[in-house]
């Protein structure tokens, strides 16, 4: 800034400079024109009186005679007294010129003068506007006030301080995203937390009440099954609890890689259901595949590990809230740019209200069913993790014939 306000003022000094000069060059050329017209009086009055005929000494003037001799004229002249360089009218009104001239001259020069000075103090006044506004927008900053007005080039009139406060007022709208970025940061972590010791408050309270009971020594050997088997119950709560904060964690801290392979979808769902199997064939659920040959070969970009998750945590929730002696049916689509799943069960199904609800982090419903089953309600949100970073979409509605839910997921053929 030091710099440029230096290349401004020696800018000035030079302009004034050449002004001087050019001014002075003038009054030089004015002056020395007036003395040469002075000096052609002087000549045009000696040839009229060198000669007794005044008239025709004029005429031959007039016709631009040049054989006139001037010098008889002069030594008239000076018979008389008369100096042709200083005593004289004409030559006094050649020197009243000349001053005239040079006052002139004197007063146009301070006046430009006074106008650059004038400029000058504008411009440092400006630019100390200028600087101010920077300041200004800096102090609010600070104050996290990072609403500024917008600023055209026009109100500038240095073209590296309108570069600096654009520059300025792009970082204040990274700072204002980032500000806010760390504030739903921090009301998910309070969120994160207040669910965390909700969902723990109940399996520790069970868990302490089991443990002060097992202590007793009244207790019957069929008692202590039984509140061994609440004890037990509950720390498997908790394990899967830290186990799907774990994922949670590892999920929104960009720990988990989804690394794409092009393997065969079909094989991947199998996966998923054979590790549900077992819980299935317990409530006599059967689940059923609904696929045309040519998708049993369908090769898709997916990472199998995490797929298989995302559905096993849909199936699990279909085994956990549908009654015994129903199905499970898995129906696969192909449509022009993706892969329509669709996941559906014969359960209690999902309030229509509910559906954007279900895939939020902890959120389990309020019905008495699904209070009455164990489960930390992070498993469709999870589901909802994988899918997305698959670059895929998932969604809930009601069964086809209005009974239990129905999963669809959709995934592209390419990424």
């Amino acid at each position: 800034m030091k710099k440029c306000k230096s290349n401004r003022q020696s800018f000035y000094i030079v302009i004034a400079v050449i002004l001087f000069l050019a001014i002075l060059l003038f009054d030089f050329v004015t002056i020395r024109m007036e003395y040469m017209n002075y000096q052609d009086k002087v000549r045009i009055l000696c040839k009229m009186i060198s000669e007794e005929d005044m008239i025709q000494s004029a005429t031959r003037i007039l016709k631009g005679s040049k054989d006139m001799n001037i010098e008889a004229g002069e030594k008239i002249l000076a018979d008389y007294g008369y100096q042709l360089e200083n005593q004289n009218a004409l030559y006094q009104l050649y020197k009243e010129q000349c001053t005239q001239i040079i006052t002139l001259s004197i007063i146009l020069y301070i006046t430009c003068v006074l106008i650059i000075w004038a400029i000058c103090i504008i411009e440092k006044q400006k630019r100390k506007m200028e600087i101010g506004r920077l300041e200004e927008v800096l102090s609010n900053y600070r104050k996290e006030i990072y609403d500024i007005p917008d600023i055209s080039s026009n109100d500038f009139i240095n073209k590296d301080t309108e570069k600096l406060y654009f520059n300025i007022q792009s970082f204040g709208d990274y700072l204002k995203l980032l500000s806010k970025r760390i504030y739903e940061e921090k009301e998910e972590t309070k969120s994160l937390v207040t669910d965390i010791s909700h969902q723990l408050k109940t399996p520790v309270a069970a868990l302490k009440t089991s443990f002060e009971i097992l202590q007793q020594d009244d207790l019957n050997p069929d008692e202590k099954k039984e509140f061994s088997y609440r004890r037990n119950l509950q720390l498997k709560g908790i394990e899967n609890l830290l186990e799907a904060l774990i994922n949670i964690s590892r999920m929104e801290t960009g720990m988990v890689e989804i690394k794409m392979e092009n393997l065969c979808i079909f094989e991947t769902i199998l996966d998923a259901v054979n590790r549900v199997h077992l819980k299935a064939e317990e409530k006599r659920i059967q689940i059923e595949m609904d696929a045309d040959e040519d998708l049993q070969e369908l090769m898709l970009p997916h990472d199998k590990k995490w797929l298989s998750e995302a559905l096993i945590n849909i199936l699990d929730n279909a085994i956990k809230y549908s009654p015994t002696d129903t199905c499970i049916i898995i129906r696969m689509m192909k449509r022009i740019t993706f892969l329509r799943i669709e996941i559906e069960d014969q359960g209690i199904g999902i309030p229509k209200c509910d559906y954007n609800q279900v895939f939020k982090r902890f959120y389990r419903g309020n019905s008495k069913e699904v209070k009455a089953q164990t489960g930390s309600g992070v498993g469709l949100y999870l589901t909802r993790e994988i899918i997305n970073r698959h670059n895929g979409t998932i969604s809930v509605s009601s069964g086809e014939k209005g009974v239990g839910s129905k999963f669809i997921i959709q995934l592209p053929y390419r990424i």
